[in-house]
């Protein structure tokens, strides 16, 4: 199967040789996407929501990696491994540090990286501290009062039932949540690093500062990712 490294189409990364490749595959769908230049402007996106509309009532006008419209693309017809393998089994605050890394959907996966190795460059000693976690404890972290959604980024995932979460939650492994990292310059660090990449930063949130949470994409955003998790 053809890789793709990040996604295409609205909101997407769209590094040049994604987006050919998806133009490529939509022009041998016979959905046009415009001249063959890995530039994804207004007629590719139309022909990736044009060919969406084929097996879909959703037409978001994004390709992803591992998800249905690309699966469709290249045509294999597989879905991805569902929980039922028992592999995303567990307490996933207490998975490996590359299995937090693989429960992310690709371009936070790619970003947090960067992120960890610049924090790592200044000194700290990041860790991720949870990334995907299943529909259930985050219900439970509402009732307890711990979190203020029903549905966060954190609880993404794959049409499938894989995970594939769009927030992380760094933390410097000496300090946790305790207030010697915020005296030691971590949570500001991590502000900067993750916006370097991108990213939305918890601390800048007005009501609710959530000093090591990053995600993918803004807030806006939720109810559709919500939506497209099934959840």
């Amino acid at each position: 199967m053809r890789q793709l490294q990040a996604s295409v189409g609205v909101n997407g990364m769209n590094f040049r040789k994604d987006v050919l490749t998806v133009q490529t595959l939509l022009k041998s769908k016979r959905c046009d996407p415009g001249p063959l230049d890995g530039i994804c402007g207004t007629k590719t996106v139309s022909a990736i929501r044009k060919f969406q509309a084929g097996f879909s009532k959703q037409t978001t006008g994004l390709v992803e990696p591992g998800r249905t419209t690309w699966l469709k693309l290249v045509g294999t017809g597989a879905q991805p491994a569902t929980l039922q393998d028992h592999e995303w089994d567990g307490d996933s605050f207490q998975w490996s540090e590359e299995k937090k890394l693989r429960s992310m959907h690709p371009d936070l996966q790619r970003k947090v990286q960067a992120v960890l190795q610049a924090l790592k460059k200044r000194g700290y000693k990041p860790k991720i501290d949870n990334a995907w976690r299943p529909q259930n404890v985050q219900a439970k972290l509402f009732q307890q009062g711990r979190s203020r959604l029903q549905f966060s980024f954190h609880n993404a995932q794959n049409p499938g039932g894989t995970p594939n979460a769009y927030a992380a939650d760094i933390v410097d492994a000496r300090y946790g949540w305790r207030p010697e990292a915020a005296a030691s310059g971590f949570w500001k660090a991590l502000g900067e690093e993750a916006k370097n990449q991108g990213l939305y930063w918890g601390g800048d949130w007005p009501s609710f500062r959530d000093f090591a949470h990053v995600q993918l994409l803004p807030n806006s955003q939720l109810n559709r990712i919500r939506h497209e998790s099934g959840l």
